[in-house]
């Protein structure tokens, strides 16, 4: 008994359909059989027939396997490559994480303390546990990794 495929949306089965006769075009034009390029891609000829149909039934690495044969397996590397929503989504985040009413408010002059950092399995959380710094004089910046970085670096240098 043939196993059964999730259902697919009609304009994404007419997607498979367009791929699997653009597959068969492809493979008249370079005068192959069915039978040669089912025999290359290691399928029979009914999958071959079922492919080019755009057979929800058929897995991906066999469209793989006829594209390869085809000389078109190059051709999956442009799926995504331009992908303008997420490029654009991605932007946004980036904006989003740069803008300074978004930033995230860290308790001035103050590190989690390292013992914090074993678990501990008290009800008090490892976040409430700050470290107040030890310093003669008041830092005109927030304490954080790029400014605790920035100091590093300009004591080595020093």
């Amino acid at each position: 008994m043939a196993r059964k495929t999730a259902a697919l949306l009609p304009r994404i089965a007419r997607l498979l359909t367009d791929l699997g006769e653009r597959l068969k075009l492809t493979r008249l034009r370079r005068r192959l059989t069915a039978k040669q390029v089912a025999e290359r891609a290691g399928m029979s000829v009914m999958t071959l027939r079922s492919l080019e149909s755009g057979g929800t039934g058929v897995t991906i690495g066999a469209y793989l396997s006829v594209m390869h044969v085809l000389g078109l397996e190059q051709d999956l590397n442009k799926v995504g490559a331009a992908d303008a929503i997420g490029r654009h989504l991605q932007d946004a985040r980036l904006t989003r994480a740069s803008n300074p009413r978004i930033k995230k408010t860290v308790p001035e002059h103050s590190v989690i303390a390292p013992e914090s950092l074993t678990p501990n399995h008290s009800r008090e959380s490892r976040y409430t546990k700050a470290l107040k710094l030890n310093t003669s004089e008041s830092l005109p910046f927030t304490l954080n990794t790029h400014s605790l970085s920035a100091l590093l670096v300009s004591k080595k240098e020093a």
